[in-house]
C-alpha cells in the first residue's frame, strides 16, 4: 500500500505556518509527499529544498498563484487539485501547512489506510478539529474549532476533487460533472491546528496577505474576535515536532486581561449549549456535513481541557 502526502504553501514563513513540522509530522507514514509551493516572497521554497536534500520522499511541484481566480480562496483548492492529480498513493493524507498530527496517533491511521485499501465504500477519513488560540497554551473549546470533523484522507484516483477554500472534498462519479460528498469513517484522531497561533501584529499582516482571512476587527483580534468563554487552557501534549515551537513561544493570551469581550452575542450563547449539547451526547448524525458518515463517531476522551 502506498500512502501519498500532500500540502499547500505560499510565504509559510511570512504567515508563521509550521509546514516543515507538517510534513515532519506526517512522512513516517508516507512513501511520497507532494508539496504544491508558489515561492512567494519568503524562503518557504528554499526551506524546503533544503529539506528534500535529506528526505528523498519529498517531491516539490511550483506553481503560482493567479490573482483571477474568485473567490481568491478558491485558489488553496485549485492548488490542491494541482498535487492530489500527481499523488500516486492508494491513500491521500492532505494536511494543510498550519496543520499538524500526533505521532501516537501514526500506526492508527495506517492500520485504517490498509484495513479499507480494497473497500470501495470507505472513500474519505476525518479528523476532529484541535484549534490553538494565540498561543501554544490556549485552544478554542466551541464549534466549530472543536467538534467539527473533516475528511484528511481521501482516495485520490475516483475522481475526488478539492473544493472551496480546500477544507472539503467532493467526489464526482466516474469524472462526470456532478460530485457529491465522499462516503467517509472517523478515524477517532484530533488534526492539530496552529494557523492561529500568532502575535497580534503578526495576525494582522496574516490576515491582509493570506487568501482565506479577512480584516474583521481594528482592535486586538485575540481578545475581540470571540468572547473570553470560547477560549480554554491547554494541557495535553503537543506532537514532538513542535517542540521548538513550543518551548520558545511567548503566551499571547492573558485570559485575565480586562480587554478580553466578556459580552456575548445571541449567537455565541446558543453556540455555547450547542457545544455543551456534543460534548455531552456526541456530534449527531443529523448535523449538516460535507461528508456522509459510515458507521459511528469515534467516542473518545477530550481530556485536552
Amino acid at each position: 500500500m502506498l500512502v501519498s502526502g500532500l500540502s499547500v504553501v505560499k510565504n509559510g514563513i511570512r504567515l508563521g505556518y509550521p509546514f516543515l513540522e507538517s510534513i515532519r509530522s506526517a512522512i513516517e507514514i508516507c512513501g511520497e509527499f507532494v508539496v504544491v509551493v508558489d515561492p512567494g516572497e519568503d524562503d518557504t521554497l528554499a526551506m524546503l529544498q533544503e529539506m528534500q536534500r535529506g528526505e528523498p520522499k519529498l517531491k516539490i511541484i511550483q506553481t503560482e498563484w493567479s490573482p483571477k481566480v474568485s473567490p481568491q480562496k478558491c485558489v488553496l483548492a485549485q492548488q490542491t487539485n494541482i498535487g492530489l492529480h500527481q499523488c500516486k498513493g492508494d491513500w491521500v493524507l492532505y494536511l494543510q501547512a498550519n496543520e499538524v498530527l500526533h505521532e501516537n496517533d501514526l500506526s492508527h491511521l495506517f492500520s485504517l489506510m490498509k484495513e479499507h485499501k480494497d473497500n470501495s465504500k470507505v472513500e474519505a477519513m476525518l479528523f476532529e478539529r484541535l484549534t490553538f488560540w494565540a498561543d501554544y497554551s490556549h485552544l478554542l473549546k466551541v464549534y466549530p474549532d472543536r467538534f467539527k470533523y473533516t475528511p484528511r484522507i481521501v482516495r485520490p484516483h475516483i475522481g475526488t476533487q478539492s473544493i472551496r477554500d480546500a477544507m472539503s472534498f467532493a467526489v464526482f462519479d466516474e469524472w462526470s460533472i456532478y460530485g457529491r460528498y465522499p462516503r467517509a469513517i472517523d478515524t477517532g484522531v484530533n488534526i492539530y491546528r496552529y494557523g492561529k497561533v500568532l502575535s497580534s501584529t503578526a495576525m494582522k499582516l496574516k490576515q491582509s496577505e493570506a487568501v482565506h482571512e479577512s480584516i474583521r476587527s481594528n482592535k486586538d483580534f485575540f481578545y475581540d474576535e470571540v468572547p473570553g468563554q470560547y477560549v480554554v487552557e491547554f494541557v495535553g501534549e503537543h506532537p514532538k515536532v513542535m517542540g521548538a515551537r513550543v518551548e520558545n513561544a511567548p503566551v499571547n493570551y492573558d485570559a485575565d486581561s480586562g480587554d478580553v469581550r466578556r459580552k456575548l452575542t445571541l449567537s455565541e450563547h446558543r453556540r455555547l449549549l450547542e457545544t455543551a449539547f456534543y460534548r455531552c451526547c456526541g456530534f449527531p448524525r443529523w448535523r449538516n456535513t460535507r461528508y456522509k458518515l459510515i458507521g459511528k463517531y469515534v467516542t473518545k476522551e477530550r481530556d485536552e481541557y
